[in-house]
């Protein structure tokens, strides 16, 4: 224990490369890019431990059975409240939690095995969809009665995107009785599942997966043997059970960070656990099995539609009624990202099927060489707030549209990707114009959508006027799956109250959230509402494209100069912009402030401790290793990094 008391004090990368199996599905896929494996580390970041220790009202876990079976569970306090994990060290954590007849982890932690027992969990927050994952093994158990006591060495730490997590609201609740339905840690080949079992499973909109990666002899030391736990969401029913046998889940493969850790365990150590909570009855259920992934063709041939899914061939299960110390208090948000639920082949799926807005294209601009704005018209006025985004479903536009539009072939590449792509509205629908809306993206090097989008843009501005080009009659069309983004809409507020001082930090493309917060401060200042002292860092290599987007930000929707504007008496707004060398060109109300700097936004907290930062609303939006540089230069200037808004941003 001694040792893990004198690392350093920044985390390190925990890992020297992607596991054989992950690289595999990587390369099945064709992913043109995914997460560097450096956003792992080898211990847990400071507002991790934070989070963990004061934030979480349940931990979904995986262990391992005598057979090497993988099993999710979910530990709870006895009265759902955060408290119940603490971490003394940044590669330590107790947990005290009540457990109950029917959760497998009684059996597998009853006594330790040979060795360090391999252990995970993600600590996940379902009002606020933040979600955090921690991997290494059980040092020690203690047991009392059904309590019980556990110390987690953390050997792999990772901080994981929100999709598909519905957001709800829970609160303790002091009326569970655990009741014990089902405990068949044992189920045969003939057997099924009980009807009402799969009847829950139809319910569910959460699940966490279980999986294990069991390292050859020759690769431990590299990539060394693991379990994890995942989060797996969509709409209530999105998880299938074949009729046929009445045992084998189907779980679609929605788009996700890229990592492919749960796909790459499958695919070296073919099983799979997952567990069903119900927050609405407190009712849990517990399975394991052989699990297998299919692509292309063969996953399309049990589930139309989907191009990725993983089976679990259920070989045991646990159901347990009124067990959970939580309950919702209302109905779940549910994730923009989540598509319609997809049946399977062999299901006859309902006559009423999800319809989902549509979205025409009706303009397009070229900024740059990367950079492009597109606007288009909704079928029906669309409610989004600012900084908020919008998720798109691109299948037409990209298999079928794209190649009468535009000279280019698909390959490999493109089979198994879903098409799905969310981006930040940049610019929102209006009182005037309540269907219209923008957004702006980066072409990205190796991407697949944003490049075709693009080419389109380009191929009827070739001379890069900048304009904005009417290209209604081009036809292009994509269904809006969802309106997401929690970022907070800032409220005015008095002086008398303090006013608002806000704190937006963008890298690059980072900016397009704030482009319509901008608009909606500025609006609520011209017309006197509140006291605003808004200050913007922004880290670009596009100084001049990003200050003509936030200039024009500026401009009220009944004026169309500048020059027009008139200083809002209690709204002051200053700008500093880190980049190369530039000119400044643009021109800004009078109320604004514009400051650069020469290279990059350091880590010292210098810029942070000269704007007062500790006093403001810090947002950070942008690429990872930019967020996480800016964090480190916050909390230099003295940021509770708790009060720090985060969003990761590549396009």
């Amino acid at each position: 224990m001694t040792q893990l008391l004198q690392r350093s004090s920044d985390p390190l990368p925990a890992l020297r490369g992607w596991h054989p199996g992950e690289q595999a599905v990587q390369a099945i896929i064709h992913l043109p890019e995914c997460v560097e494996i450096t956003a792992i580390v080898d211990r847990l970041p400071e507002q991790h431990r934070i989070f963990h220790t004061s934030r979480l009202h349940f931990l979904p876990v995986t262990t391992l059975d005598q057979q090497g079976r993988p099993w999710a569970s979910i530990l709870y306090s006895n009265d759902g409240m955060p408290g119940f994990i603490s971490s003394p060290t940044d590669a330590l954590l107790t947990i005290k939690a009540r457990l109950w007849p029917g959760d497998p982890i009684i059996q597998n932690c009853s006594q330790l095995h040979d060795g360090n027992p391999l252990f995970s969990g993600i600590g996940l927050e379902v009002s606020t969809r933040r979600r955090n994952k921690f991997s290494g093994y059980i040092s020690n158990v203690a047991f009392r009665d059904l309590d019980v006591d556990l110390t987690v060495i953390v050997t792999q730490a990772l901080g994981l995107c929100p999709k598909y997590i519905n957001i709800r609201s829970i609160v303790s609740f002091h009326g569970a009785s655990p009741r014990l339905i089902y405990e068949r840690f044992s189920l045969g080949d003939g057997e099924r599942l009980p009807d009402d079992v799969i009847a829950f499973i139809h319910a569910a909109d959460t699940a966490f997966l279980s999986t294990s990666y069991v390292a050859a002899q020759e690769d431990e030391n590299i990539y060394p043997s693991r379990v994890g736990v995942n989060h797996r969401g969509g709409r209530p029913g999105f998880v299938r059970v074949r009729p046929s046998d009445g045992k084998t889940l189907v779980l679609p493969n929605y788009a996700g960070n890229r990592m492919m850790n749960s796909l790459g365990d499958i695919h070296i150590t073919p099983v799979a656990g997952i567990v069903f909570p119900s927050f609405s009855t407190g009712s849990i259920l517990y399975l394991t099995g052989k699990a297998e992934t299919l692509y292309g063709a063969s996953a399309r041939a049990v589930m139309p539609n989907m191009n990725i899914i993983s089976t679990i061939y259920v070989t045991g299960f646990s159901f347990v009624e009124n067990a959970i110390p939580l309950r919702e208090t209302g109905p779940a948000e549910r994730s923009p990202y989540s598509p319609p639920v997809c049946y399977l082949a062999e299901e006859k799926p309902p006559s009423v099927s999800f319809a989902d807005i549509t979205l025409s294209l009706i303009k397009t601009r070229v900024h740059d060489d990367t950079l492009i704005t597109l606007t288009f018209e909704s079928s029906r006025p669309v409610d989004i707030h600012p900084g908020q985004n919008c998720v798109l479903e691109l299948t037409e536009f990209l298999r079928k549209r794209s190649h009468e539009l535009l000279d280019w072939e698909e390959d490999e590449s493109t089979v198994n990707d879903d098409c799905v792509r969310t981006w930040t509205v940049s610019k929102l629908p209006t009182s005037d114009t309540p269907c219209i809306l923008s957004i702006t993206m980066r072409a990205i090097k190796g991407g697949l959508i944003t490049p075709i989008l693009y080419q389109l843009a380009r191929s009827v501005d070739p001379q890069l006027t900048g304009a904005h080009i009417d290209v209604a009659d081009l036809k292009v069309c994509a269904p809006l799956r969802g309106i997401g983004g929690d970022l907070p809409v800032p409220e005015p507020l008095l002086a008398c109250d303090g006013g608002r001082q806000l704190l937006w930090i963008a890298g690059g493309i980072g900016l397009t959230p704030f482009l319509s917060l901008i608009r909606h401060v500025t609006n609520l200042a011209a017309r006197g509402f509140g006291v605003w002292d808004v200050t913007l860092v922004l880290s670009t290599r596009e100084p001049e494209v990003m200050l003509s987007l936030i200039q024009e930000a500026f401009v009220n929707m009944s004026s169309s100069k500048v020059d027009d504007l008139q200083s809002p008496p209690d709204f002051a707004f200053s700008i500093h912009v880190y980049s190369p060398k530039f000119q400044l060109s643009e021109s800004f109300p009078p109320f604004v402030s514009l400051i650069p700097h020469e290279g990059r936004l350091d880590d010292s907290g210098a810029l942070f401790g000269s704007v007062a930062a500790k006093f403001r609303e810090p947002h950070i939006c942008g690429p990872l290793p930019f967020v996480s540089n800016a964090m480190k230069s916050l909390q230099a200037a003295g940021v509770d990094p708790e009060r720090v808004k985060r969003e990761r941003f590549t396009y």
